[in-house]
């Protein structure tokens, strides 16, 4: 096996499993022992962390699956830094491609910047969703310069959505999408914000809006997952205006169904990447106990991260790990926990 990094590429290859990955765009190809071969999972570790390092928000939206609150606790660098190390590396070259930042007040953590600093020394390139709020010019200078791409979640205010991307695209941030959850009662927002992105000036250079499914936890009980008719009018919307848009891998199998109906699935099929928890990517909370994803801390067992010696043999190859993979795979890699 061997991982390399030269001019913007990391490409690790193996007689099963190879990657491409460029650090500047953010695209990614994954094979195997021929380019048609499509892995199951990855058997060196995750390609992406998902990593939260703070549980402070101040927005109290009623479908936050976390129950965040302006009472919360964040991680420390020298916690971040002792987790990051144990990732496995080849070539003296972390195999981690991408770590997905998980904040809420983007001011929240006054770690962040060592952490993604960190990051971009050891080769992983650091993303982050934020709420939009509390930008202050140093906040976003820093979010442009370590960031490979940024995710602004679309709440009730849309203005502080709109004006946060207005800034970061001024500052030269060209990998932006806005983050819409979508619900029974969210459909009519999510229309909204389809119609703006053609109309409004500030989403002028928006890369894409990504819908993200409903999942019944946290606050989150109170609503209602979007049902399939619906789904599809959103798609249909944004094809119609040649709209980007995406799905999280949670609505990936949903979206496949619609995509069949409307004679377009092999087109958009090689794009689609259903549920890659615990077979491609890792969620490690605050608190640096590990879950399949961040939705699965109540319905899996976790692991204390800072107790293991070697992330890939003591977390990613542990017998509860594997058995949540398992899991996922044997549900056609849909979601075993919630109904999306």
């Amino acid at each position: 096996m061997k991982l390399t990094i030269e001019n913007n590429w990391k490409k690790f290859r193996s007689k099963n499993y190879n990657y491409n990955f460029n650090v500047e765009t953010g695209y990614f190809e994954r094979w195997g022992k021929v380019k048609e071969d499509d892995p199951i999972y990855s058997e060196f570790g995750p390609e992406i962390l998902d990593c939260e390092v703070s549980t402070i928000c101040n927005f109290g939206c009623p479908f936050c699956y976390k129950g965040n609150t302006s009472n919360g606790k964040h991680m420390s660098f020298e916690v971040f830094k002792n987790i990051f190390d144990k990732f496995p590396k080849y070539n003296g070259i972390h195999f981690l491609t991408q770590i997905a930042f998980g904040i809420g007040n983007i001011d929240a953590s006054d770690d962040l910047w060592k952490m993604m600093e960190y990051c971009r020394k050891n080769g992983v390139v650091p993303n982050i969703t934020i709420n939009g709020d509390r930008l202050t010019n140093k906040i976003i200078e820093k979010l442009v310069k370590y960031c490979g791409a940024i995710a602004v979640s679309r709440y009730v205010n849309k203005n502080i959505c709109y004006d946060a991307i207005e800034k970061l695209s001024k500052k030269g941030m060209k990998q932006i999408n806005i983050h819409q959850m979508i619900s029974k009662e969210t459909f009519g927002q999510a229309i909204e914000t389809l119609s703006d992105i053609e109309k409004d000036k500030r989403l002028e250079k928006l890369n894409a809006i990504v819908f993200l499914s409903l999942k019944q936890k946290g606050r989150g009980i109170h609503h209602n997952k979007l049902n399939i008719f619906l789904f599809e009018n959103l798609i249909k919307f944004a094809l119609k205006n040649r709209i980007n848009f995406g799905f999280d891998s949670c609505g990936a199998n949903k979206a496949t169904e619609v995509f069949k109906k409307l004679n377009i699935l092999e087109k958009y099929e090689q794009y689609i990447e259903p549920c890659e928890s615990s077979s491609f990517s890792y969620y490690i909370d605050v608190n640096g106990v590990g879950h399949p994803c961040s939705f699965s801390n109540e319905c899996s067992v976790g692991v204390d991260i800072l107790k293991v010696n070697d992330f890939k043999n003591d977390v990613w190859f542990n017998i509860e790990t594997c058995i949540e993979r398992k899991r996922i795979q044997d549900n056609g890699r849909s979601c075993p926990y919630f109904k999306v």
